[in-house]
């Protein structure tokens, strides 16, 4: 028996994007991720079973277009649409004696609903036929010479398919039926489970569908988390190491987060890495002082200005001339005061000798100068290395003020692969060493300002695929939570102002709160009939309230934002196996905004 055993070790990072209908995309996170054990058996399922479907229960809401169809009726479209309906059309002339035709719009047509040449109605298999549906090819009997018109149904996503039979459909929470005829009166709608389309005789507002569909077994769906425990700190990130591996569900899932990765997903060889968050490295310095004292320059009257800085240092293997880095302070202690740094010249910098220059009006013969200063060590702080290797391209180097948070990219030329070409290069393929100009000139800053290093590059390993799932508006859901408010009653106060309006039920009408009233030392739960609720939720008005009373209201409310920390791959829509998961928060996300993630997965 021959055995094959191949070892799956992917790896990637996430970007998040939040967007609105104002700025369009207007933040932007991305982060690493950790790929968890049962990534290895959503393979093997893959692997073993490629006609293997899922089945998976879907409700939409939303109301009807507002202009009605070729049909005089209103579409509610449905989020799963195996197919489409098109029309195409083309004259090739009255010369034309072509009659076999290619047609991009064509491509994975299934039917060939109507077509005409002309005002002649042409009869599919006899007057022109579907020769190659992958393609769009199609052959005429006879050669057109008149206007086509092609009236056709073709795939639109090959993932997902309707089973048919399987919706429900309520209108104001009220079932509808599923007929031939759309009709208002006997609340009867038409269905095309083909092209995902629910059909109404008017506009229809508040529609619910519910339905189920088949879904290629693949991984495919990604969810939203909030903080994986009640202990973690509110705003600080999440991260996940090899502990985790052994994960199988997501902590504090959203519920109905879950949305559908969109395929096809693009691949790529050479895998891109990010390195989000390199603290930059300090100039590695020593403190030195030394005292000078002012001379003549040999005739007793004229000053000498410019002196020698001892520039010796050993660092363990040996005493070295060191460059200076930067003058700390200079003080005239024959007169105690500070000389500005500003008015001394540095008149040579190397490695074999340092040399400073005074200014005439700050230094007299017979002066001592006390001079603090520092000797740059070397310039490891220019070199950094990469998490993976061979590195093959810098993709892209950034720099993020610790102060400011302001960003600034770095010039790379040639994706870093000449040395000493641009503000940053790559050093070392094999170790992954890059190293950084010590003076750059595009206004990037020198790398020792205190920040992070975003670096975006590429290594010589795996291939890259680029997972898509987007979060409309309103995902997650808004959830219901709990809240309490205690107030003291003031004397003529007859109302309690709630921090929170009351949450409203699937039929309007607001969750029943649990009002309890201490008054004169004995406590009672008040009835529905003994308080009203304003038209927006927020107070509550109680009669014969006493100065003193202690009124207590349990409630829920409506809460449509969400704090996301985390974010996780799944091969279902509801339980099923996770294949990976990464701390991407945490990022704050309402009901008006959308977000994109983008889950690139090296293998």
């Amino acid at each position: 028996m021959l055995k094959d055993i191949s070892a799956m070790n992917p790896k990637g990072h996430v970007k998040l994007e939040l967007y609105n209908d104002e700025e369009g995309v207007f933040f932007t996170k991305e982060k690493k991720n950790l790929v968890v054990q049962s990534a290895n058996k959503i393979v093997a399922e893959m692997m073993a079973d490629p006609a293997k479907v899922i089945r998976i229960n879907q409700l939409d809401k939303g109301d009807t277009a507002f202009s009605p169809n070729s049909e005089s009726l209103y579409p509610f479209d449905l989020k799963v649409q195996h197919e489409l309906k098109g029309r195409y059309k083309n004259d090739w002339g009255e010369l034309n004696n072509k009659k076999e035709f290619e047609i991009e719009e064509l491509i994975d047509v299934t039917t060939l609903d109507k077509v005409t040449v002309g005002d002649r109605e042409l009869i599919v298999d006899k007057d022109i036929f579907l020769m190659d549906a992958s393609k769009g090819k199609i052959r005429f009997t006879d050669a057109p010479t008149e206007e086509v018109t092609i009236d056709y149904h073709q795939i639109n996503n090959p993932y997902m398919k309707i089973i048919a039979g399987t919706e429900t459909v309520k209108i104001d929470n009220e079932i509808w039926q599923r007929s031939n005829v759309a009709k208002n009166e006997s609340k009867t709608y038409q269905v095309d489970f083909r092209t995902g389309k629910v059909l109404f005789e008017t506009v229809q507002k508040s529609i619910e569908v519910s339905y189920d569909y088949h879904m290629k077994y693949a991984l495919g769906f990604m969810a939203l988390g909030g903080k994986p425990n009640a202990s973690h700190p509110n705003y600080q990130p999440v991260e996940f190491g090899n502990s985790n591996k052994l994960d199988i569900d997501m902590k504090n899932e959203f519920p109905d987060s879950r949305m559908a990765i969109q395929y096809p997903a693009a691949i790529s060889t050479g895998a891109t890495e990010l390195e989000p968050a390199i603290p930059t490295q300090p100039v590695s310095t020593v403190l030195k002082t030394t005292d000078i004292d002012v001379i003549d320059t040999g005739d007793s009257v004229t000053k000498l200005l410019k002196y020698d800085l001892p520039n010796v240092y050993d660092t363990g293997s040996g005493n070295a001339g060191r460059k200076l880095y930067e003058i700390v302070s200079i003080e005239n202690k024959t007169k105690s005061v500070e000389i500005d740094k500003n008015n001394v010249i540095i008149s040579l910098n190397t490695l074999n000798k340092v040399e400073v220059q005074f200014k005439t009006d700050d230094v007299s013969i017979g002066d001592k100068i006390h001079i603090e200063y520092r000797l740059k060590l070397d310039d490891s702080h220019l070199i950094y290395q990469l998490g993976q290797s061979p590195v093959v391209e810098l993709v892209s180097v950034k720099h993020v003020d610790a102060a400011t948070g302001e960003v600034k990219p770095y010039t790379i030329v040639d994706g870093g692969l000449k040395v000493n070409e641009g503000e940053v290069w790559i050093s070392n393929p094999s170790t992954g060493h890059i190293t950084f100009s010590s003076n750059p000139t595009s206004g990037a800053p020198k790398v020792e300002t205190p920040g992070q290093l975003t670096i975006e590059y590429k290594v010589n390993a795996g291939t890259v695929v680029k997972f898509i799932a987007d979060f409309p508006k309103g995902v997650p859901a808004p959830t219901l939570v709990d809240a309490t408010k205690s107030a003291t009653v003031l004397a003529g106060q007859s109302a309690i102002i709630l921090d929170y309006a009351i949450a409203k039920d699937d039929k309007g009408a607001f969750i029943e709160p649990e009002i309890t009233l201490t008054s004169n030392g004995a406590t009672s739960t008040l009835t529905s009939g003994q308080y009203t609720i304003s038209l927006d939720g927020k107070i509550i008005s109680i009669s014969g309230l006493n100065d003193g009373d202690t009124v207590i209201v349990k409630h829920k409310y409506e809460k449509s934002t969400h704090d996301i920390y985390q974010v996780a791959m799944f091969d279902d829509k509801v339980g099923g196996k996770m294949f990976n998961i990464s701390g991407i928060g945490p990022v704050t996300k309402d009901k008006n905004t959308g977000m994109r993630i983008t889950w690139m997965v090296t293998f």
